[in-house]
């Protein structure tokens, strides 16, 4: 068989290896078994490791259903599941037409990161090396980076498959520095605790330097205040700000704790402060281009995006998907990035709930 764009396209055999088109087993039953294999030209033997331990990662349980491999802007090879059953009422197209869908969009998805890179350098917590993007409806997206311009991208179509997705590809962006590169571990998505729960609250309470719009109602500022103050501490949440309207109305962090203090050898407190700020008043604009570059394969509202860096990670949970209302959070502490997003699941809550029955 023969794919676009000069592709090669075949299933992988056991080892993961693909096979060349004129062995393929054509049976149904094979075809939805294996992983369907799609490779440019010039991905010569050397890219047999990086297929394999992609292929295998499409069989771990509620895992990605289609991976990529891109080097320096360039398609490499895909594999997916789009032709197994379990895709046959997710899918809106035809298996063809959909890796097509996906492969034009998780390029311009890596541009959109690469660009988001960019914005983020001035905080000195290093390289993106993981963004995931979340829709209502349409599913989850991968972008997990291996080395300088090159990328696996990982897609989960039923959202519910998100988080099980999320950390495969973060295995898989592992096993590929470790094994293929004899590269370290740059802790993708931090440390994941055995048995995944609920953080629970700030005990004791914490006490966050927080700015509030002057025009919030007292009470409503008061139970943010303590809504902060549950969330927000030195161990792993360290910053977390609403917006409504795509305006800041009330912002909390604990920099000046000082546990946290060697976090600032390089940055001012202020000056952080000031460029978290910046960030989140240009995501109007980053996300109409996000949605643009992906609107082939999600037609959903974006309702989480992760920007996991080097040392840290940066979050954006909305209130309301599609609407200008969220939660930006950030930890500095790589080891901490699970949890710190866990305690912002909690806190987009706690906030919920406070202006269902404060406004």
């Amino acid at each position: 068989m023969s794919g676009g764009h000069g592709s090669h396209d075949s299933t992988i055999d056991s080892t993961g290896a693909g096979k060349e088109p004129t062995t393929v087993n054509t049976s149904t039953d094979d075809r939805r078994r294996a992983p369907y294999l799609v490779r440019e030209p010039h991905v010569h033997a050397g890219y047999d490791g990086l297929i394999r331990y992609c292929g295998a990662s499409l069989s771990a349980p509620h895992g990605p259903q289609y991976i990529a491999h891109y080097g320096t802007g360039v398609f490499d090879f895909s594999v997916d599941t789009f032709d197994h059953d379990e895709c046959a009422t997710l899918l809106r197209m035809p298996p063809k037409e959909t890796r097509d869908r996906y492969r034009h969009a998780a390029r311009q998805f890596i541009v959109c990161v690469e660009d988001f890179d960019l914005s983020l350098r001035a905080l000195n917590t290093g390289e993106v090396i993981r963004t995931v993007v979340q829709s209502v409806g349409s599913g989850a997206l991968y972008c997990g980076r291996i080395r300088s311009g090159e990328y696996v991208v990982g897609a989960a179509l039923p959202p519910l498959r998100a988080e099980a997705m999320d950390l495969r590809m973060n295995h898989l962006a592992n096993e590929i520095r470790e094994n293929e590169f004899r590269l370290g571990s740059e802790h993708p998505g931090g440390d994941i605790p055995p048995s995944p729960a609920d953080p629970g609250d700030v005990n004791p309470p914490s006490a966050p330097r927080t700015w509030s719009d002057s025009g919030l109602r007292e009470q409503l500022q008061t139970r943010l205040f303590n809504d902060w103050a549950y969330s927000v501490g030195p161990d792993d949440l360290h910053y977390a700000a609403l917006y409504r309207n795509w305006s800041p109305v009330h912002v909390g962090d604990v920099f000046d704790d000082p546990q946290l203090g060697r976090w600032f050898t390089d940055i001012a407190i202020t000056s952080r402060r000031t460029l978290y700020q910046d960030i989140a008043s240009r995501l109007r604009s980053d996300m109409s281009r996000l949605r643009h570059a992906l609107r082939l394969i999600i037609d959903g509202p974006i309702d989480r995006l992760v920007l996991d860096v080097q040392a840290g990670a940066l979050y954006v949970h909305w209130l309301q998907p599609g609407s200008g209302d969220f939660l930006v959070g950030v930890t500095l502490m790589q080891d901490k990035v699970w949890y710190a997003e866990a305690r912002l699941r909690r806190l987009v809550e706690r906030v919920r709930h406070t202006l269902s029955h404060v406004e």
